[in-house]
């Protein structure tokens, strides 16, 4: 179990988000909590069968090279964000001055996220995540945006059916656990802001997203995802109190209690044999979300959602249908390493990124 169900009621009630879609802040969503009861699968997916499909990539990300040795200086035309960390010379504030990431928790804090010219990827400069003691073995998140003109908070908001986001990614050689990892997302294209929906049935209005999570340890690999048609726990009341967390729902807009009052967490897809993320070594990780297509009332179960390692196929989910309004769509990413002090357990789970980009199409790791 990756966290106490205590904690997750707590985080729900205080209305914390923890999914992909509500990623950096503080409920877990762990399928964990429900399994017990609900009707889930071993990897934590409501019919995992039936949304799988071959894990073979498309034509053009197949040999993880679809850039064709693009960068920051020379971007693709498909490029939303292109992030190298070069800017300012390794002074916080220099580079935050002209940073494209908004509203990102903990970084005011050095302790958290900082510059760090040890063995970057690329250049020299990478972003780092000490996560350390006087911290409180934290991490951190920097959120884009895909804004409309101007980057910043609070902006009219442009929207994607598809939207590609490649990191570059060092664990340190002693590195455990994160709480959640890599999400791209989206809102209706006047709000903002993220929407804490932990323990709430998505519907499909509202918010999508999905995040590339990793298992304690052994660091191997899943999608964890909220969608309207998610299996949830519907016996919570035993840890949680349910008419707080539906009470909540409620005000973030999303009265899907009444419809069925139960407690939703995060479902998991793990690909089978798993995929384990490398450790002590620079990896790219390539993510992709496609929106379901929708008339305005029926949601097409044509959405999909894919990641590469290294440009090889990690896992490939189909069949997913996250939304039936046609104007909620994609426009934000969170390179995150999301873990709260009770979490780390006294440890510091170090990981340094480097070489980011958003993109319409495929990226690929040159």
């Amino acid at each position: 179990m990756r966290h106490p169900p205590i904690r997750l009621a707590l985080a729900a009630l205080l209305g914390f988000g923890c999914g992909g879609d509500d990623a950096g802040t503080a409920d877990d969503g762990s399928t964990d909590a429900a399994t017990e009861d609900a009707a889930v699968s071993d990897d934590g997916a409501a019919d995992a069968d039936a949304r799988d499909v071959p894990d073979v990539p498309d034509e053009a990300t197949a040999d993880g090279d679809t850039a064709g040795g693009r960068s920051c200086a020379d971007p693709d035309p498909a490029w939303l964000l292109c992030e190298d960390f070069e800017r300012g010379a390794g002074d916080w504030d220099a580079w935050a001055a002209g940073s494209p990431f908004l509203d990102s928790p903990g970084t005011s804090d050095r302790g958290r996220v900082r510059l760090s010219g040890e063995e970057p990827h690329g250049g020299s400069w990478s972003l780092h995540m000490p996560a350390e003691a006087g911290s409180g073995y934290q991490g951190a998140s920097l959120d884009w945006y895909a804004c409309d003109g101007e980057q910043r908070a609070n902006c009219p908001l442009r929207s994607f059916d598809t939207l590609y986001f490649r990191a570059w990614v060092r664990f340190a050689p002693d590195h455990r656990y994160v709480h959640h990892f890599l999400s791209v997302g989206g809102s209706q294209p006047d709000d903002f802001w993220y929407h804490g929906t932990a323990g709430c049935l998505p519907n499909g209005v509202l918010h999508m997203g999905t995040t590339v999570d990793f298992h304690e340890d052994t660091h191997a690999s899943f999608f964890y995802t909220y969608f309207p048609e998610m299996s949830c726990d519907t016996r919570c009341e035993r840890y949680a109190d349910v008419d707080a967390i539906c009470a909540g729902c409620l005000e973030r807009g999303l009265p899907t209690c009444e419809e069925q009052p139960q407690c939703c967490w995060g479902n998991e897809f793990a690909p089978d044999p798993a995929v384990a993320f490398p450790v002590g070594r620079w990896f790219c990780l390539e993510l992709m979300m496609q929106a379901n297509t929708t008339d305005g009332t029926t949601a097409n179960h044509d959405g999909e959602m894919a990641y590469w390692v290294d440009g090889t196929p990690g896992h490939r989910v189909g069949e997913m249908a996250w939304r039936t309004s046609p104007t909620l769509a994609l426009n934000r990413a969170r390179l995150q390493h999301y873990i709260e002090t009770e979490d780390a357990d006294g440890f510091s789970n170090r990981v340094w990124f480097d070489d980011v980009v958003v993109s319409t199409s495929p990226i690929g790791c040159e």
